[in-house]
């Protein structure tokens, strides 16, 4: 696991502890690839074939082996009672297929598994207002200020709480992930680290 601080700017009011589980290169050359087959933009892989090297099972036991291993050092060394959010993806659930929304749903399925070290907040933040994929449009001139806000529902449980917020990619300089983090204090949210699974460079 390594560690990354979110600086402040125009998305983010706060300097915020950051980790990452591995570098993401490419599409074909990543630390994390299991992400790419989670990601299922079309909804077209089943687990019938191996996609980005894995197929839909084998990913999302990587993907909750990734947790196992990264969640409860972050847990052992911020010395809080962290609730965990995920960033939702780009359009409403109701877009997506089961086979979809895997990333999710094994975070959701970590945490219930884990109820003695995270509270579930994987269901705080839904997506209600669909908004442009950026990983395959590149338009990241779309993510404007607010727009996770303007965009997103937001349990009231998050006031008060301590949240480790999880995203797949991070990638510096887009800013879906400051903007969500930001969304969390502005609802309340006593403190916010933020987790990413990976990283591009």
């Amino acid at each position: 696991m390594n560690k990354l601080l979110l600086e402040e700017n125009d998305y983010l009011n706060h300097k915020i502890s950051a980790f990452y589980h591995g570098t993401h290169k490419s599409w074909n050359d990543t630390q994390v690839g299991f992400i790419n087959t989670l990601k299922n933009d079309d909804g077209t892989f089943s687990n019938a074939k191996k996609e980005f090297g894995f197929t839909l099972f084998q990913a999302t036991q990587k993907l909750y082996d990734c947790l196992g291993k990264d969640l409860p050092e972050i847990a052992k060394d911020c010395d809080a009672n962290l609730t965990i959010c995920v960033v939702p993806r780009s359009n409403c659930n109701a877009k997506y297929n089961s086979n979809q929304l895997l990333f999710s749903n094994t975070i959701k399925k970590f945490v219930l598994d884990n109820l003695k070290l995270f509270n579930d907040g994987t269901d705080y933040i839904t997506r209600i207002q669909d908004t442009p994929t950026t990983h395959l449009t590149r338009d990241y001139n779309s993510v404007e200020v607010g727009i996770t806000k303007e965009t997103c529902e937001f349990s009231s449980e998050i006031k008060g709480k301590d949240i480790l917020l999880i995203d797949d990619i991070y990638t510096n300089s887009v800013n879906i992930d400051e903007d969500a983090i930001q969304a969390l204090f502005d609802k309340g949210a006593k403190s916010v680290i933020f987790y990413s699974l990976g990283k591009t460079v």
